[in-house]
């Protein structure tokens, strides 16, 4: 009965090792779309929710939570990414990288607590979301357009 066991435990690990390996390659063979996934679930799970009012698009959405936890992350870099230019030139000569490092510093703080987006016009073109940070009283403006030439790079901020 012992040797039976000993068997079973050793078959049972075994598959379990296997079923393990299995998973670590499909893992490794699996492509962007399940790494960003990933990526968004980790960001989600780090940062306090986002409460919402109006009626934002899946694309909208996605992105202006990710404006509050870099802003909340101080990750202007990673802001920056969002970014997308009016096709205006800048009055005040911003670009991006400027533009993402003064929001950082202004409102970093009050993206680490409670935010309210407010999604205020209908996400054809373009859509302007009002941010609310609750612990500092702070409010943002942001306006959203689709990115690239044919808005197949998603939803953008606009950086000003």
């Amino acid at each position: 009965m012992m040797i039976l066991s000993g068997f079973r435990t050793a078959r049972r690990a075994a598959g379990l090792a296997a079923a393990g390996l299995a998973v670590v390659l499909l893992t490794g063979c699996s492509g962007g779309a399940a790494e960003a996934e990933l990526a968004y679930k980790a960001d989600y799970a780090a940062h306090p929710h986002l409460r919402v009012t109006g009626y934002p698009s899946t694309g909208t959405l996605g992105v202006v939570q990710q404006v509050v936890w870099r802003l909340a992350e101080g990750a202007e870099g990673r802001l920056a990414e969002l970014g997308v230019s009016d096709g205006m030139s800048a009055s005040d000569g911003m670009d991006g990288a400027a533009a993402s490092a003064a929001w950082v510093r202004e409102f970093g703080r009050g993206a680490q607590g409670a935010v309210t987006a407010d999604f205020q016009d209908d996400p054809t073109e373009r859509q302007t979301v009002v941010l609310t940070f609750h612990d500092t009283g702070q409010v943002k403006e942001l306006v959203l357009r689709p990115g690239g030439r044919d808005g197949g790079d998603g939803w953008r901020v606009v950086l000003r």
